[in-house]
């Protein structure tokens, strides 16, 4: 594996390497979002699909869709800090949301982060299983606007907190943190992750098509493929299981079933903040 020598990128890297004998916190994400993810960068589109063969999500805004690395944080958030009414514990200010979610609070972290915030609260949400549509042009927050210091961060919708939240997957809290600066590793982190339980057959072959309909942003099939396999390298050094497992070739992924991040013993009830 190549690596850029920047100090940030070799602290990761070595961050990586040392969490491999750590015993992993436990931390959620919805499950929906391990299998379609969000935009990994900014698209003018107002319309925006997923679709893994069997699960499709579109996403239509009037303004601009959620992308990146801080829409995947706050989606991260929400997953660990639900009370068991199914209700968000917001922190009391921005500012310490802020720092919750490890980002900085200068002004230029809070502009990308209210951004952000106001592209997931102003995109719809469809999504259709098995040919079922099981959510219909639905908001994931009840109310639109972007909250300020005097106002309430906004609750999820009912039918984003039945059908999107009510099912999260299980991942390791240091790989989540080593990982979510760059959307594409943390994709394929939470991915490989969820379909650790789904692997049912001795081997699992995709196409690079449908993994490109499930995760490509703004890249033609070929840039994809070279970009999976960079930041597939990366996600191994979080999630050694999946080492000598993943293999590729000119068209097809192949998965040979390999041992879940998170053991089933392992496995808790979440603590809500």
């Amino acid at each position: 594996m190549k690596l850029n020598c920047s100090s940030e990128k070799l602290e990761r890297y070595i961050k990586l390497l040392d969490m491999q004998n750590e015993a992993p916190e436990i931390v959620y994400y919805p499950s929906l979002f391990c299998q379609l993810s969000l935009p990994m960068a900014r698209t003018d589109e107002g319309l925006f699909t997923r679709d893994s063969g069997q699960i499709e999500m579109q996403l239509r805004t009037t303004c601009q869709l959620p992308y990146g690395s801080i829409a995947r944080r706050i989606l991260y958030y929400t997953a660990n800090h639900l009370t068991q009414n199914g209700t968000v514990n917001w922190p009391k200010s921005q500012a310490a949301l802020l720092k919750a979610m490890t980002l900085g609070n200068s002004g230029t972290d809070v502009k990308r982060f209210k951004t952000q915030f106001n592209a997931l609260s102003n995109t719809r949400f469809t999504v259709i299983r098995d040919g079922h549509q099981i959510i219909d042009d639905a908001f994931l927050f009840q109310r639109l606007e972007m909250p300020d210091q005097t106002k309430a961060f906004p609750q999820l919708s009912e039918a984003i907190k039945k059908h999107i939240y009510q099912s999260c997957t299980p991942l390791s809290k240091s790989a989540v943190e080593a990982l979510i600066k760059t959307p594409f590793a943390f994709d394929l982190y939470t991915w490989l992750t969820w379909r650790a339980v789904s692997l049912k057959k001795p081997m699992t072959r995709i196409s690079w098509r449908q993994l490109h309909s499930q995760f490509a942003s703004n890249q033609n099939l070929s840039s994809f493929k070279q970009s999976f396999k960079r930041q597939l390298m990366l996600v191994m050094q979080a999630y050694p299981a999946i080492t000598d497992k993943v293999f590729w070739d000119q068209s097809i992924l192949t998965l040979k079933r390999y041992q879940p991040h998170i053991q089933p013993y392992q496995r808790q009830k979440a603590i809500h903040k």
